[in-house]
């Protein structure tokens, strides 16, 4: 049988619960994971400072190897403003993709930050227009979808409708 590769990823905004939801589905299915957030800290740290090329370098960097490695994986990261470019990494690499769109309210993660969220209301403000856009432009690719009315079951739903998914790709008994 052909080996499929997989790649699990996100569309949603800052502070939806992306890491959470990576971070469930790869002790589950024993996917490693790539984190955008890492990432960027691993910058920061090195470096004293936030270098936007350093960053975007290693980032890019890692995907390239990851899909010339051929490793099934999570990319915990919103691809909602560069899927384009993304997309067309993912196949020419013959990698499958499950995107999980987290259709959550701004009011609902206005709470959600108030329980613990670092981020910009500048930055939520964006992230939720960059997401508006991606499921203009790209919502026929979308797998599944959290939003806030099931937000709270958004781990099990994601591992069933996950587990759905490889079975139909034949990954999975």
């Amino acid at each position: 049988m052909e080996t499929k590769n997989i790649c699990v990823t996100f569309a949603g905004p800052v502070g939806s619960s992306k890491s959470q939801i990576s971070n469930y589905l790869s002790t589950l299915f024993n996917l490693p994971i790539l984190e955008n957030d890492v990432i960027r800290n691993e910058v920061k740290t090195d470096l004293g400072y936030f270098n936007e090329e350093v960053y975007t370098q290693r980032r890019d960097e890692r995907l390239k190897d990851i899909f010339n490695k051929k490793i099934s994986f999570i990319y915990d990261a919103s691809i909602d403003r560069y899927w384009g470019t993304y997309l067309s990494r993912v196949k020419e690499s013959g990698y499958k993709f499950f995107i999980i769109s987290l259709d959550v309210s701004q009011s609902f993660l206005d709470k959600l930050q108030l329980l613990g969220g670092d981020r910009k209301i500048a930055d939520l403000k964006r992230t939720f227009k960059d997401h508006a856009l991606f499921v203009k432009a790209y919502g026929n690719l979308i797998n599944m979808s959290i939003d806030d009315e099931n937000f709270k079951d958004r781990l099990e739903i994601c591992r069933q409708e996950l587990e759905k998914w490889l079975i139909e790709l034949k990954l999975r008994k």
